[in-house]
């Protein structure tokens, strides 16, 4: 009867594994759909009631390199090259850097985007036009970050994002904004005078970024991200 018992129950625990594998497959679908693949740039709506909405109303979001560690601020190219826009999609962050996941569970989806040429570290900034496209040749990719101590986002390989905010990204419901964490709380933060320093940061609290001191220190605006779909002429051979 021991038997007979131990049998019994371990039918529905083995249709129970089967099912969390299924279900998980489905999830895992999902998350690298073709809809979440469809590469696409981030441009910058503004409505806050501020002297400054123009120096970011209507931007692009672009990768900058190379802040200066005293001053925070980007330092000046001597190369002539226009700024880097974000180019990037949707793609889960690898389960292996994320332990203790129960099965089924939603994969992290993370967001990538293709980087300058020399790039490790750097944060999300604002440029003026006009705007490049992309590179025609198989690019290099990063991973977009919210840092854990500053909330400033930034970009760079799998091994430095994993120890920061990596998602999970998404659209809001009308699949047009940006957000994080599943809300909409990007803000862009001055960081040089003038329109030519505006950072993006994860405004988690809702507050500012008064409670990390950042707020206390810079101008804050609120913002959404919104995506503009990278054209034929511009797709990324990310395969």
């Amino acid at each position: 009867m021991v038997l007979d018992l131990l049998t019994l129950t371990a039918i529905p625990t083995t249709v129970g594994g089967a099912e969390a594998v299924h279900q998980q497959r489905l999830l895992d679908e999902d998350a690298e759909s073709e809809d979440r693949k469809a590469p696409f740039h981030l441009h910058v709506y503004c409505d806050a009631q501020s002297k400054k909405r123009d120096e970011v109303h209507d931007s692009i979001v672009v990768l900058r390199d190379h802040k200066d560690p005293m001053t925070r601020l980007p330092e000046t190219s001597d190369d002539g090259e226009a700024p880097h826009p974000f180019t990037g999609f949707y793609h889960p962050f690898p389960t292996s850097d994320l332990p203790h996941r129960p099965i089924p569970a939603p994969p992290i989806l993370g967001l990538v985007s293709t980087v300058p040429p020399s790039s490790p570290n750097s944060s999300l900034s604002r440029p003026s036009p006009p705007y490049p496209t992309s590179n025609p040749t198989k690019p290099k990719l990063n991973w977009i970050y919210a840092d854990k101590s500053t909330r400033e986002l930034k970009y760079g390989p799998r091994a430095v994002a994993r120890e920061h905010i990596i998602g999970p990204w998404d659209w809001t419901d009308d699949e047009e904004g940006l957000a994080l964490d599943n809300e909409e709380s990007l803000v862009v933060v001055e960081e040089e005078k003038g329109g030519k320093g505006w950072a993006v940061y994860w405004d988690r609290d809702d507050d500012r970024l008064k409670g990390i001191d950042v707020g206390k220190e810079r101008r804050v605006l609120r913002c959404s991200l919104e995506r503009r779909l990278v054209g034929e002429d511009e797709k990324i051979n990310v395969e």
